[in-house]
């Protein structure tokens, strides 16, 4: 994904996977600032569903949209981890 964005008039790009552009996104911004959406070009069709997702859901505030999706990004990177532990465990006990 590379997102482009307007923050106060002055011009960002970020560029990688969802995640990655929305870390980078969410540390440039300070609370108060306005951010708008100048471009964006999507990797894939489910990257590009899921951000117009978040962003509906978020009322149109990209920042909001980042914190939502990075919220999410997180739990589903938890729940991986847990899970290979698991199983890790599980073939070295049988």
């Amino acid at each position: 994904m590379r997102l482009y964005v307007a923050i106060d008039d002055e011009k960002f790009k970020f560029a990688g996977n969802m995640a990655k552009a929305f870390q980078q996104l969410t540390e440039t911004i300070s609370e108060g600032r306005t951010v708008r959406v100048l471009t964006i070009f999507y990797d894939s069709k489910k990257e590009k569903r899921r951000f117009k997702r978040e962003l509906r859901s978020a009322g149109g505030d990209l920042l909001k949209a980042a914190q939502n999706y990075l919220k999410w990004w997180n739990t589903i990177q938890e729940r991986r981890q847990k899970r290979l532990l698991r199983e890790t465990q599980a073939k070295g006990v049988a």
